[in-house]
């Protein structure tokens, strides 16, 4: 019995990091996105690395706790829904890390008038997976609270759609702007940003989901 308590904290602490990573990844995405917008390449080149080494750490952890889950049949009753959880929010990863990749790559030049917009999306985004990681963290310590910050989840990314709209009218409505190839890379990007509080989203109605099973 107490080898058994013994693996459970050990892997409650594991899930801790992992929300830690997820956590994390948006914190980073929002110091490369100002960094671009001010034009510190070099520093936003050391996000692009720190985020690269961010997601290698936060897949050993979630290959690690699905190991534990899986051999010590560890909460059995919820076992597939965490793994499903880890999976999903494996995603926010993921494209947090191509959004930061396709501004390397691509290096679209952004306008000072919707500067601001960009600006203010990256930090909602980063507001939307904070809360996303609170409502995950939530659902292994107080389910209760899971909604709250689901809530929470909904609200921002509505936001995050507030401005990738003001941003799609702005680029396709001004004579600021020469080519039409310039406006389609600014719409592109907002979405692709977007994306990432959509893929949050999602995976906040996964979670309300788990919740009514362990409540039935």
């Amino acid at each position: 019995m107490v080898k058994f308590f013994s693996r459970m904290v050990k892997l409650e602490e594991e899930v801790k990091s992992y929300l830690y990573h997820v956590q994390r990844s948006a914190l980073i995405f929002e110091e490369a996105i100002q960094d671009y917008l001010k034009g510190e390449i070099a520093r936003f080149e050391v996000r692009l690395d720190e985020i690269g080494k961010l997601e290698n750490e936060a897949d050993r952890i979630r290959r690690t706790v699905k190991h534990k889950l899986y051999t010590h049949m560890l909460i059995p009753e919820a076992r597939g829904d965490v793994w499903e959880l880890l999976e999903s929010l494996d995603k926010v990863i993921d494209v947090t890390k191509k959004m930061i990749e396709n501004f390397s790559f691509e290096k679209p030049v952004i306008p000072d008038f919707i500067k601001e917009d960009f600006l203010n999306m990256s930090e909602y985004i980063g507001k939307t997976v904070e809360e996303l990681v609170n409502a995950a963290t939530a659902y292994f310590s107080n389910m209760n609270m899971v909604n709250d910050f689901s809530n929470k989840v909904l609200f921002y990314e509505n936001e995050v759609d507030k401005l990738e709209d003001t941003i799609k009218k702005t680029v396709f409505s001004t004579d600021k702007l020469d080519t039409l190839s310039e406006r389609i890379q600014l719409r592109y990007f907002a979405e692709k940003m977007a994306l990432i509080s959509d893929v949050a989203e999602s995976v906040c109605e996964k979670l309300s989901v788990f919740v009514i099973k362990r409540e039935i």
